[in-house]
């Protein structure tokens, strides 16, 4: 059976979901973790050597793999657009434009994903005053999440894959945490979340509404920073720190109480780093209702730093909002029936997250575009090429005479309506005519007419008169009325110099269904900025 799996090279550990795919979801039926040994050499030549341990003692060569792509080393934007709908070739070229202006990346050097937020997520915005800081309002158009990253890095990643055994068929960002939210029955009833994996170097926090992805963000603080706290203060050594943060570890809050002067000890060397953690959380929550409204209703705590005691309740009470770790019936939702539950599953999560979201061999996000994509290899074909011939053979067959069939009816029954014509006609008029003959009769003309479609819709238009305006290094166009109708278009727009009105009536002209371009008067606003018009006529509509 064909297995698809998906990997994350953590800071600590690589983790590896493998999943089957199903008759309504994938299924992962194995989740494995393995230490990354510490070593002088770089960190991710020591991880693609426990990556291709794992691959030949699973046997993964001939399995389609994904590759989870952290938050670091992506850019992650919330774009806005003022129109509704678009189809998804147009989305992407217009999205690629504006993070060509965001990104500090050439865009012939940048790979990209991109998905359109949820309707309902600009229904879901939170009253402002509702919460502190910035809530943004509905928008009117659409907003779009995207992640990008060099393309020199992908490579990069795809080679580490294809060294250690089997190349990535998709770079999938951690947008992919969003199916945990689908998954998890301890998020049932909640239309917004806030999934927060929090790993050995960096958390990763993904909002989702409906269980779709509306907000990312990826900040440098996690696990390690508790275990070099617990280090320094008992004088340990990294791996005896590790040990005690699991066995030890805790932090209070006022719902969960130290329970002695002991513990009451360890949360306040905890919580020196735990604090500023909960604070950049809330910030990250912050940042969310400001680019998108979207505030989340609760909290799901995954990653290794999740095991640590007492930092669900504590996280709820810097938050205001009910926050979990992984429970109950979440591991039974979360792995398929013929996977044995594993110990690791909450440091395994955005592995597990990413199996479930690839299953099906299309990622919701997939940073391998472009020159990147994936090519099918096609050798299977070529070793059965006489099979293949016979069978293509064999269909040619049975379609000719299909159509030889076919042809046969449609000939006989021209033939029985030129029979009925004759004859009808010939009661009616006294001689048998043919259908021509008798179209003439009531035409006057048999020719055919001009096409009452227009060579151009309102929407094709715009998009020409888009393209044509200047560039915005060269003008600078801010269009306050566009009114299209069938024969006129008006527009009402402001630039900073006449020259720049020049310079946009010129392009205009260049339009070759733009016959007439009658320019209004120009005015001054209040910013110095030249508020003009221009009246067209139209022939292509």
């Amino acid at each position: 059976m064909s297995r698809t799996y998906a990997v994350d090279l953590g800071a600590w550990s690589v983790k590896v979901a493998v999943a089957s795919p199903g008759l309504r979801h994938a299924a992962v039926t194995e989740v494995i973790e393995r230490i990354i040994p510490p070593g002088d050499e770089p960190h991710e030549a020591r991880a693609q050597r426990v990556l291709a341990e794992l691959v030949r003692e699973r046997r993964l060569e001939k399995d389609t793999g994904f590759l989870v792509v952290s938050g670091g080393q992506v850019f992650v934007h919330v774009l806005e657009f003022g129109f509704k709908a678009l189809r998804r070739q147009d989305l992407e070229k217009v999205v690629g434009g504006e993070l060509e202006g965001v990104v500090p990346v050439d865009l012939e050097d940048l790979v990209y994903a991109c998905e359109p937020l949820p309707t309902s997520a600009g229904a879901a915005a939170v009253e402002p005053g509702a919460v502190r800081g910035r809530v943004a309002p509905p928008t009117e158009g659409m907003r779009v999440l995207t992640y990008s990253m060099p393309l020199g890095r992908a490579k990069e990643l795809l080679e580490l894959t294809a060294d250690a055994g089997a190349e990535a068929r998709g770079l999938v960002p951690v947008a992919v945490l969003a199916r945990l939210a689908e998954r998890a029955p301890s998020l049932a009833g909640s239309v917004t979340a806030a999934i927060v994996d929090v790993g050995h170097e960096h958390t990763h926090v993904v909002v989702t509404h409906g269980g779709k992805p509306v907000f990312s963000r990826t900040f440098g603080r996690g696990g390690r920073h508790v275990t070099d706290a617990i280090a320094r203060n008992w004088r340990l050594d990294a791996i005896a720190a590790e040990q005690a943060k699991h066995s030890d570890g805790f932090i209070a809050s006022a719902g969960n109480p130290a329970p002695s002067e002991a513990w009451e000890r360890v949360h306040g060397v905890l919580v020196g780093e735990v604090g500023p953690w909960s604070r950049e959380l809330r910030q990250t929550l912050a940042a969310c209702r400001a680019r998108t409204g979207v505030a989340p209703a609760r909290v799901l705590l995954v990653g290794g730093g999740s095991r640590l005691r007492g930092l669900a309740p504590f996280v709820s009470e810097q938050l205001g909002l009910p926050a979990s770790t992984l429970a109950g019936d979440d591991p039974a939702a979360l792995l398929g029936p013929r996977a044995a539950e594993p110990a690791g599953l909450d440091s395994a999560a955005l592995a597990v997250a990413a199996a479930l979201d690839t299953g099906g061999g299309r990622p919701s996000f997939d940073l391998r575009q472009g020159p990147l994509a994936f090519k099918v290899d096609m050798t299977f074909v070529k070793t059965k090429l006489t099979q293949v011939a016979i069978a293509l053979l064999v269909v040619l067959v049975f379609a000719g005479a299909s159509a030889y069939a076919g042809l046969r009816k449609l000939r006989a029954a021209d033939a029985l309506l030129t029979r009925r014509v004759a004859q009808e006609s010939k009661e009616h008029f006294g001689a048998s005519k043919s259908v021509p003959e008798l179209l003439a009769l009531t035409t006057g003309d048999v020719g055919p007419g001009e096409s009452p479609l227009p060579r151009m819709s309102a929407y094709d238009l715009l998009l020409t008169i888009n393209g044509k305006l200047p560039p915005r290094d060269k003008v600078t166009l801010d269009v306050t009325d566009l009114d299209i109708k069938d024969n006129r278009v008006s527009l009402k727009a402001s630039a900073k110099t006449p020259e720049e009105i020049d310079l946009i009536e010129a392009a205009l002209k260049e339009i070759t269904c733009i016959k007439e371009i009658t320019r209004g008067s120009t005015t001054s606003g209040a910013s110095g900025e030249k508020n003009f018009s221009f009246a067209m006529r139209t022939e292509c509509m």
